[in-house]
């Protein structure tokens, strides 16, 4: 299943990148996810918390100025749909929620958007993945079920659990660009004028270019530094970290997952920052950079302190979002069916999750896991 899928949507995984460049292309995006997936209707949001502008509004079949309209209108309305505000902080960000699983039946039909709205559309049933949640920006993407179609099931949510981390990844780096001067010069251009640092890497790490801000912290040494003219940082761990998302994502960027989303760089004093990790080669859009990059990688400041052990668990061990959570609330204590309960999902979605977890960690039992986050506490 996994397999195939990344196959089938190798393409659409290709498209979502090059929307970094050109975020006019997100509605055709979503008009494919909706096609392959089934689904009635697609929105996708994400909005600057600096600017309050949106670095990404699209929608699929349906119209935009009336889903604007609607999250004015029904906005109080639309996030009790999903269980409220603290709810919705709980859940996993890039882990599809179906919206009957984690909102009781009486709270749903009770709901004034959903007999309003989506009701007498047909629109009976949805999912929602959470992209971006932090000080910095927030977004998030909601695809409807149409009656017709059926319940919501697995194919349609390992489908959007597979393409989640490459359009949190697209949105993210999105937002470091100012889009007009993206229409207006070519990327390259626009890559030389960030005031964040930009590497282009190739499929073994090498340094091939460099803008402006990233060859000052280059001859600093800080962040970033070159050993043997390959992209690293100080630490060791993070290094491999880094060099192993180039590597894959010049191999197979669609295989690409979670590595390479917000690595988090530690050091000794200043603020904290980040790498994000940009495929370029399956696009003749973005390979147009320089044809020997295989990456770019994006130095840019955190929205917050590194997420330790979060960050450390998605990089080191590729866990997904839910089982990121799922490791998290094993180590605060809860029981399974507290966490099923949290998250809206069922008991035996958490027990395969935790399965998950234990594989990818070599850990046995739970109490490993609360020493494995322990000694993650500081930065690898």
């Amino acid at each position: 299943m996994q397999q195939a899928s990344v196959e089938t949507f190798s393409d659409l995984i290709g498209s979502i990148y090059d929307c970094v460049i050109t975020p006019e292309r997100w509605t055709g995006v979503l008009d494919e996810i909706c096609t392959e997936l089934g689904f009635a209707t697609g929105a996708l949001s994400v909005a600057s918390l600096t600017n309050m502008k949106a670095v990404v509004n699209a929608v699929s079949g349906s119209d935009l100025t009336m889903m604007s309209q609607n999250a004015i209108g029904y906005g109080p309305d639309i996030i009790e749909l999903w269980g409220g505000a603290s709810r919705i902080q709980q859940y996993p960000l890039g882990e599809p929620i179906v919206q009957s699983q984690a909102v009781r039946p009486d709270v749903i039909s009770g709901n004034r958007y959903y007999r309003e709205w989506a009701m007498p559309k047909g629109l009976f049933d949805a999912v929602a993945v959470g992209l971006v949640r932090d000080e910095a920006m927030v977004g998030n993407a909601i695809f409807s079920q149409h009656e017709s179609a059926g319940a919501i099931d697995d194919r349609q949510i390992g489908g959007l659990r597979l393409l989640a981390p490459h359009i949190r990844r697209a949105v993210t780096i999105s937002n470091l660009f100012d889009m007009k001067a993206v229409e207006a010069a070519t990327f390259a251009a626009t890559v030389e004028a960030l005031t964040v640092g930009v590497v282009l890497a190739d499929d073994e790490s090498r340094i091939v270019h460099s803008n402006a801000a990233a060859t000052a912290m280059l001859e600093a040494g800080d962040p970033i530094l070159a050993r043997h003219g390959r992209i690293g940082v100080q630490s060791a761990a993070t290094t491999t970290m880094l060099q192993s998302a180039v590597a894959q994502a010049a191999k197979d960027e669609a295989t690409l997952g979670q590595k390479g989303i917000g690595i988090p760089i530690p050091r000794a004093g200043g603020d904290p920052l980040v790498i994000h990790v940009l495929p370029l080669r399956r696009s003749s859009m973005r390979s147009g950079l320089i044809q020997r990059a295989a990456a770019a990688l994006f130095v840019t400041s955190a929205s917050g302190p590194p997420r330790l052990p979060h960050d450390a668990l998605s990089q080191l061990y590729d866990l997904t979002p839910a089982e990121i959570r799922i490791f998290e609330l094993i180590c605060e204590g809860q029981t399974r069916e507290v966490i099923s309960s949290t998250l809206g999902v069922s008991v035996s979605t958490v027990k395969s999750h935790l399965i998950h977890v234990f594989e990818k960690t070599g850990c046995r039992r739970q109490v490993d896991l609360v020493r494995l986050a322990k000694s993650l506490t500081f930065p690898v």
